[in-house]
């Protein structure tokens, strides 16, 4: 703690008390010195002395208090006035050596200051009079006078100085060890004020983050204050999943706008493309937009027509008609890919107000589509940038009016069909025999589907029904379901494999053979699986199963899924292994040999 760096004004203030109190003792002593002066001059006579030597020190001594009463000034002048009065004492008695005591009274009363540089004039005063007075003395001077000794010789006179110079020492040494011990207090409640100070700052600091002020101006003053510079990190960490959660609302509020809009005019293609550019238009706060339609001309030759543009809050009417790989629209339709301009040309587009034209600061052109066609382009003209959120949000809205625009086609395309069939009304008519039988076929096979699907349901409750485990997979080995008696035989919950792959259920070495691959590329192959297999369950156990691995075909006759049938033949494996049966095959088909 006393290493703690104070400054002037800390310093200040930790030795006020101390050295109001020290004033106070000396100006009772210096007083007394001056009164005790006048009390020795009866003795000798020497009233002048007492008067005018002990009236300036006194003088000086209260001049300089006030005069610089914030200063350590005066401890100087006042110790050197403690080393003069004694010095006056000896004068006026003689050379009575227990005048000479005074000088280590003063020096007790120095202690008070708790400043060892305070001794420093004393001992310079008692050093020059010790030695001048002496000389003087000794070398005849009658009026001046150091001891009442005739003469002193230099080894009484250096242990004399010395001990004088001992016990001033000693008095320094307690002043500093009393300072030192001073300054450790105060550096101790100098910190504790500090970290005071910073639980103070930081609670306020945390109440106005609690109230919602994620804005608030915070600067850690303290290196070792460790919360603040949490709580700093806190407020940045609040503040950005505050503005996520404002761009992710605002992502979610505007698709649910466009959604509203391609609902209430699915019916209309004109005024749906004219609702929707201009909803993407307000809601991004952008200047201009365009949406650009795939369409066919009597040629079946593909362009891209300006289906529907806004502008500064009025629609614009203008006919545009664009290749593909023409401009930026017709490569963005061909790369089906985001193109994101800041640095627009001059000649490019202009952006038209009230005010006159200018280039837009940023051009954004968004493929229309899903995830199998490409159906348009939006094009975007905006005097500023635009942040992420909000491309995904255009992003999203694109890919919402692309399937409405995909369903709206497909729409039409069932009306054309409804028409052409309605026109050959007639020559169904004539052919209403043939027809008629036909249905009459068809309900029968229909009725016999039914009564299929029945079996095949009935036959699915009754694999249910008996214990046999069952599990399907993608043709990949990624897992979709398994039943219940196939998770309890593993020893899985159904959340803890569904999306893994079967690789799960096999021991590492196996995982990686190439039996295990040329397994799944059988199996996505088309070709069946069945027999007998060692499996791992969750607890690492070994496990016999017999079944077999069965392709389910989709319309078209391509594999779509795996379906997996066993039941557990483990007691009957260990059984054969205790007869001396073995297999041949730990991990694919097991064939048993006597």
């Amino acid at each position: 703690m006393a290493e703690i760096a104070l400054t002037w004004e800390e310093r200040k203030r930790a030795f006020q008390e101390i050295k109001q109190k020290s004033d106070r003792i000396m100006t009772v002593a210096v007083i007394i010195y001056f009164n005790f002066g006048l009390f020795l001059s009866f003795f000798y006579n020497t009233q002048l002395i007492a008067m005018t030597v002990g009236g300036v020190c006194l003088a000086v001594c209260f001049i300089s208090r006030l005069v610089l009463p914030d200063a350590t000034l005066y401890q100087y002048v006042l110790s050197a006035v403690l080393a003069i009065f004694p010095a006056q004492f000896i004068y006026q008695m003689h050379g009575l050596f227990e005048m000479h005591f005074f000088f280590f009274v003063g020096s007790a009363l120095l202690i008070t200051f708790r400043n060892w540089k305070a001794f420093i004039p004393m001992l310079l005063f008692t050093v020059v009079h010790h030695v001048a007075f002496a000389w003087l003395q000794y070398t005849g001077m009658k009026e001046i006078y150091f001891s009442q000794l005739e003469y002193m010789d230099l080894q009484a006179f250096i242990f004399h100085a010395l001990l004088t110079a001992i016990i001033m020492g000693i008095c320094a040494f307690w002043a500093y060890d009393l300072e030192r011990s001073t300054l450790r207090e105060v550096a101790k409640t100098t910190m504790l004020n500090r970290q005071l100070g910073n639980v103070q700052r930081n609670i306020a600091f945390a109440e106005q983050m609690s109230k919602g002020n994620l804005n608030a101006d915070y600067t850690v003053t303290d290196e070792s204050d460790e919360l603040g510079k949490s709580l700093v990190v806190m407020q940045e960490s609040l503040r950005k999943s505050a503005e996520r959660e404002l761009e992710d609302r605002f992502v979610t509020v505007g698709v649910t706008k466009v959604s509203d809009i391609i609902r209430n005019h699915s019916n209309d293609p004109i005024t749906l493309a004219d609702e929707f550019i201009k909803g993407i238009v307000k809601y991004t706060d952008l200047n201009q937009g365009a949406l650009f339609i795939l369409e066919e001309d009597d040629n079946s030759t593909a362009y891209l027509k300006l289906t529907a543009c806004y502008a500064y809050n009025r629609k614009k009417h203008i006919e545009m008609r664009l290749n593909p790989g023409e401009g930026l629209v017709g490569q963005c339709f061909l790369e089906q890919e985001e193109m994101y301009l800041t640095a627009v040309p001059q000649h490019y587009t202009k952006i038209t107000s009230g005010l006159g034209e200018a280039t837009p600061t940023c051009i954004l052109v968004v493929p229309v589509k899903t995830q199998e066609e490409v159906v348009g382009v939006i094009e975007l003209a905006a005097f500023k940038t635009l942040k992420p959120h909000e491309k995904l949000f255009v992003h999203k809205a694109a890919e919402n009016i692309a399937s409405a625009i995909i369903a709206a086609r497909t729409t039409a395309h069932i009306k054309k069909l409804l028409a052409e069939s309605q026109e050959r009304t007639e020559e169904m008519r004539a052919q209403e025999e043939e027809m008629r039988q036909n249905m009459e076929e068809l309900a029968a096979t229909q009725e016999e589907m039914n009564r299929k699907a029945r079996e095949t349901e009935n036959r699915i409750n009754a694999i249910e029904e008996s214990g046999i485990a069952s599990i399907e997979f993608h043709p990949d080995g990624t897992i979709i379901t398994a039943n219940k008696h196939f998770l309890a035989l593993m020893g899985y919950a159904i959340d803890e494999i569904r999306g893994k792959h079967h690789r799960m259920f096999v021991d590492a070495e196996f995982a990686l053979s190439q039996e295990y691959v040329d397994f799944w590329n059988d199996l996505r192959n088309g070709v069946p699986r069945p027999g007998e297999y060692r499996r791992v369950k969750r607890s690492g156990a070994s496990v016999y199963i017999k079944g077999s691995y069965s392709i389910i075909r989709d319309q078209h006759g391509r594999p779509s899924r795996i379906l997996k049938l066993a039941t557990d033949i483990t007691e009957l494996k260990m059984h054969q292994k205790q007869e001396g049966v073995t297999g041949t095959k730990e991990h694919g088909t097991f064939f048993t040999v006597s």
